[in-house]
């Protein structure tokens, strides 16, 4: 079956190809708009004949794994309170509001709820080491003066994101809580064939892919509480284990989600009653399955599967009201990435055809060795008003061989009732 699928692959190569060679000059530099289609579909469109069967679908696949396992926020709630027994009143046992990006240990307490929502926005303008205003997209060679060149594509992509979340307490140590994302990613791009002192434009697109994003639902658990004074109401920490699922409620073809369900499993820990307190966390994410993007020329696949996380970083009570915040943030994707230009490949020869007019073709591929992200993650949370908290963040790439912009800008408000 799958040399079947080979063959027909190579098949459709072929006549793709020939058709473009000998086209004519004029037809090749005619402008070809890029109709509605999925941001997958329209991926695919923007490379040429050569590559178009898989140098659009790695691109799609890391857009799509970037902008779902992109952090859009904690579902830590901003206060935090217990009965005071010295008095008998609702007393907060946090001086901090608790970190934005990642975990902490702390629980909210049976019966308080925690509501609100973030908004992320990212630019991005690398793909492992190529920038997306020159992107590679692949390269032929042969004696056709039409099909053969290097096709660059000038892609702008962006994303946003809006996080609504809400949390429970169950228990005094048990939480509950779901974010539903709502994702908006827009690619207006252009792809050319540098041939020579020519370069004649092959498609563009202007699309915009608005929608439901992968649903989340967690849970949080602390079985270990810190000794404190009895007479002190301060919460010192603890540890916990954090549960969150996402489910593939994301079009993976327009780019919101990975089409997977995934569990990460975590531990997170957390520290101190004074102003300073920090807070770590480590786990690995369950994939349902393997994420698959088209490699080389198309005939072999690449699989990306799971990936393990930690996290750690520090509150600081700076004033009564306001919390400065401090994270770093890391994610290893197993399996494919980075991406890189592939191998030359023979072109399977025409028959009757001399000379050649495609020898050997050259794209975008999938190495093995996984995605790697490193983030570093300043902000702060500052109480407006009552319960309400605003926070302000940013995502700071510091290594990212995937998809990624460099600054991503995060702001949220959170409610606590």
């Amino acid at each position: 079956m799958r040399m079947c699928i080979k063959r027909r692959v190579r098949l459709a190569l072929t006549v793709l190809l020939v058709s473009v060679a000998s086209a004519s000059p004029a037809l090749a530099q005619k402008v070809t708009t890029v109709p509605d289609l999925t941001g997958k579909q329209v991926l695919v469109q923007l490379s040429n004949p050569a590559t178009a069967i898989a140098t659009g679908d790695i691109i799609a696949t890391m857009a799509a794994a970037e902008i779902a396992t992109q952090p859009f926020g904690t579902s830590s709630g901003g206060f935090v309170f217990k009965l005071d027994p010295s008095t008998g009143l609702l007393a907060r046992t946090t001086t901090s509001f608790g970190p934005s990006i990642t975990e902490r240990a702390i629980t909210s307490g049976e019966g308080v709820i925690s509501v609100g929502a973030t908004f992320s926005h990212s630019s991005f303008d690398k793909l492992s080491d190529f920038s997306l205003s020159a992107l590679p997209m692949g390269i032929t060679t042969g004696s056709s003066p039409t099909a053969v060149g290097t096709t660059t594509g000038n892609l702008d992509l962006s994303s946003q994101t809006v996080a609504i979340s809400g949390t429970i307490g169950v228990t005094a140590d048990l939480d509950v809580g779901v974010i539903v994302p709502l994702v908006t990613v827009k690619l207006a791009a252009t792809s050319a064939m540098v041939n020579g002192n020519v370069i004649p434009r092959l498609a563009q697109t202007d699309n915009v892919f608005s929608g439901l994003g992968d649903i989340a639902a967690s849970a949080k658990f602390r079985f270990v509480k810190f000794k404190k004074p009895e007479t002190e109401v301060a919460d010192p920490g603890g540890i916990a284990l954090f549960v969150n699922m996402r489910l593939p409620t994301g079009s993976r073809d327009n780019l919101r989600g990975l089409g997977v369900t995934r569990t990460l499993v975590s531990g997170v820990v957390s520290f101190g009653r004074g102003p300073i307190r920090p807070h770590g966390q480590v786990g690995y994410e369950f994939w349902s399955k393997s994420v698959d993007a088209l490699n080389g020329n198309g005939l072999d696949v690449a699989k990306m599967r799971g990936q393990f996380i930690y996290a750690g970083g520090v509150e600081i009570v700076a004033a009564p009201k306001l919390t400065l915040l401090a994270d770093f943030l890391g994610q290893n994707i197993g399996g494919a990435g980075p991406v890189v230009l592939g191998p030359v490949t023979p072109f399977p020869p025409v028959a009757g055809v001399s000379p050649q007019p495609i020898v050997s073709t050259q794209s975008l591929a999938l190495q093995g060795d996984g995605i790697t992200k490193a983030l570093f993650a300043p902000g702060l949370k500052l109480n407006l008003k009552a319960k309400v908290v605003l926070s302000l963040n940013a995502l700071i790439t510091m290594t990212n061989n995937g998809l990624h912009s460099k600054v991503t800008p995060v702001a949220g408000i959170n409610l606590t009732m």
